[in-house]
């Protein structure tokens, strides 16, 4: 049997588990097992796992056949001869879970997660490893990105969610391997590579270690492990990695000038830098090809993400829980939104580093307007000193220590917004959390009216209602009333129903959405969509100024589409959610021949949300009562019987109308997507 060393521990050789044996991974919901284990799984091993609790990335593992578990428990173990059996665990998993016991019991080789993916990379033949105190998952993301996109199909393992991407990790086509490398535990130095990349160096984490000096041999160590060697200039790095044989140093600061760029952002751009080095430093990629695939980047998730674009207030996630990438994120939001008050929401990520950088947070924050401390991120340690109060006095009168639960003190936040500014929440935790109930606040309109039509009779979609069909595992019409519902003021929503369906429409909230049930009205509705409309129009509350009217059976309506509408609404009385034809279309006699074909330069597919000034569309509706007609939609009758021209705002994101079966499947797939 082969053996090798990694991190000073000597391993079998994985193929020999991959003939005969199984890997089980503890933790494995965790940002960095996750796709780690995937990946393991495409590559044709036989893996499972656990977690401390039931969460989306079990959900996501179970999805692609692995079995994992929510809790652990020695049964969990896939096999119990130890020579069989490879254990891999987060470096958050202690002695005494039963699991790792039951392993080391049994003599399985057990390994921390760092050191399997230093296993993982012996499997490839060129591995770009990319390791720093900040800024290593975006640059690994970019680098895997600008891969991707130039057809090169790299295998990659990410530590977080990239904007757009079904997975964080991915096999590949076993050529090219992009990792993060952790030096939070040491584990970065079980990786050799083709390409090392050093994003910058400094001491966060050296209470993990006996010094800070060893924290600094680790990147050492782990940078002479790279046959090439890119890093940015800094105060450790030069001293760290001046003689290494082949290495690139990138000056400290650089960023990417091009004009195509200009929107990623200050600490974006010093990101792109490395990752294009990263690259074309061996030939991998030309600079003009990498330039124009990283052009089209989408970001990664809670890394500078925009949540929330109400009518007067922005909000802005980002991960930074360092002082210098705090200070990149400020400069950042600074450079974005000019103009803006900037309010900030900040978690300290653990005790151990509020209280080694106390003083460099306290400066930073103090750049801010207006500032927002909650309680600590604890991780591994429950409490410790200074805290977060402390922290508020430090930063000065302008900030105030948040208490209670994520919804009261995002109502705290809420409160203290001035017309204009820029909310940022910003932190590693479980900060998190707060971005849901402050950005509902955020986009609520307060003289904003919801109409959701559900009358219809589903005749051409063949078999029962199709509002109460299931898709992904709720009735279509409780999707709409999801996203939308958030918009609007508690009694500011009416959904028209079919009489005899009502109490039907009701135990379906109930079941499905309970938490509507106090903020929308079910209203009758009629014979026809006019009159179903109409009387849901007038169960609305007095000072409504706006008013918004939506078909149930378009389950995937976003809020932007309806924010958008509503803006566009208030400089010309009425706007409508719309998508620009690209089919050709043919206009037929009554027995389906062609008699002409319309030119499509100007022709439009009108959806939903329809959105008019309330007195607008009454007026309209009353003099639609007096002349009769049938109308399709609301944007009709306003056109007919208004001097009001209606105004069309682009929509490209996906909003089916449920019409006929297949349609369920389909929207399914963009739920899914």
């Amino acid at each position: 049997m082969q053996l090798i060393m990694t991190n000073g521990m000597v391993m079998m050789e994985l193929s020999e588990y991959k003939s005969d044996g199984f890997l089980h991974f503890i933790g494995c919901g965790g940002a960095g097992t996750r796709p780690l284990m995937k990946i393991f799984h495409e590559l044709g091993f036989r893996v499972s796992g656990s977690d401390m609790a039931e969460s989306e990335s079990l959900e996501r593992l179970r999805g692609i056949g692995i079995p994992v578990f929510a809790g652990h428990d020695a049964r969990h173990l896939p096999t119990s001869d130890g020579a069989k059996l490879l254990l891999i665990y987060s470096s958050a998993v202690t002695e005494a879970n039963p699991e790792l016991a039951e392993a080391r019991r049994i003599g399985a080789w057990c390994i921390r997660r760092g050191e399997a993916l230093g296993l993982l990379t012996r499997m490839f033949p060129y591995v770009i490893a990319v390791s720093g105190s900040h800024g290593k998952t975006s640059v690994s993301a970019m680098i895997a990105h600008i891969l991707k996109e130039a057809g090169l199909e790299p295998g990659y393992l990410i530590g977080a969610d990239i904007v757009s991407w079904s997975d964080s990790g991915s096999a590949g086509a076993g050529r090219i391997f992009v990792c993060e490398a952790d030096e939070s535990d040491g584990t970065h130095t079980a990786i050799r590579s083709s390409v090392a990349v050093v994003t910058n160096v400094e001491d966060d984490h050296s209470w993990n270690f006996a010094s800070p000096e060893v924290l600094m041999e680790n990147f050492r160590k782990f940078a002479f492990q790279g046959e090439k060697l890119i890093y940015a200039d800094g105060r450790n790095s030069f001293r760290l990695f001046h003689d290494h044989p082949d290495a690139v140093k990138i000056p400290q600061g650089a960023l990417l000038d091009d004009p195509r760029f200009a929107s990623f952002g200050y600490y974006r751009r010093i990101n792109a830098v490395t990752a294009l080095e990263a690259v074309t430093c061996n030939g991998v990629l030309d600079r003009e090809t990498a330039l124009e695939a990283l052009s089209s980047f989408p970001g990664v998730e809670r890394r500078m993400c925009l949540r929330a674009a109400g009518e007067k207030h922005l909000l802005v996630e980002d991960y930074a829980h360092h002082p210098t990438e705090l200070a990149a994120s400020l400069k950042t939001m600074r450079e974005l939104y000019p103009g803006r008050r900037l309010v900030v929401v900040f978690q300290p990520h653990r005790y151990a580093r509020l209280k080694q950088y106390f003083h460099e947070f306290a400066s930073e924050l103090s750049e801010a307007d207006e500032v927002f401390i909650t309680p600590v991120f604890a991780a591994w340690t429950q409490s410790g000193t200074p805290g977060s109060s402390d922290l508020a006095r430090a930063v000065g009168s302008h900030a105030h220590f948040l208490e209670g639960s994520w919804e009261d003190m995002a109502g705290q936040v809420f409160q203290a917004l001035k017309e204009n500014d820029l909310a940022a929440v910003i932190g590693a935790g479980d900060i998190k959390e707060m971005i849901g109930p402050l950005r509902r606040q955020i986009i609520r309109i307060s003289d904003l009216g919801l109409v959701i039509a559900a009358g219809g009779s589903s005749t051409r979609f063949g078999r029962g209602n199709k509002l109460f069909c299931k898709l992904n595992g709720m009735p279509v019409f409780v999707h709409c009333l999801r996203r939308l519902l958030p918009l609007v003021r508690s009694g500011y929503a009416v959904m028209s129903v079919p009489e005899e369906l009502k109490d039907e429409f009701a135990g379906q909230l109930s079941e499905y959405f309970p938490e509507a049930l106090p903020h929308i009205r079910l209203a009758v509705g009629g014979k026809t969509r006019t009159e179903s409309v109409r009387n849901a129009l007038a169960a609305l509350p007095v000072d409504v100024g706006v008013v918004a009217v939506h078909d149930a059976a378009r389950p995937l309506v976003s809020a932007d589409a309806l924010i958008e509408c509503v803006r566009e609404c208030r400089k010309y009385g009425g706007a409508v959610s719309a998508r620009r034809s690209s089919d050709t279309v043919k206009e037929t006699d009554e027995h389906g021949f062609v008699v002409r074909t319309v030119p499509r330069e100007g022709l439009w597919t009108v959806q939903t949300p329809q959105v008019f000034q309330l007195k607008l569309l009454r007026s309209a509706y009353e003099e639609a009562e007096k002349q009769g007609g049938l109308f399709t939609d609301d944007a009709s009758l306003v056109e007919n019987f208004t001097p009001a021209k209606v105004k069309l705002v682009e929509n490209r994101a996906p909003n089916i109308k449920i019409t006929y079966p297949e349609d369920l499947l389909f929207a399914e797939a963009c739920l899914k997507e």
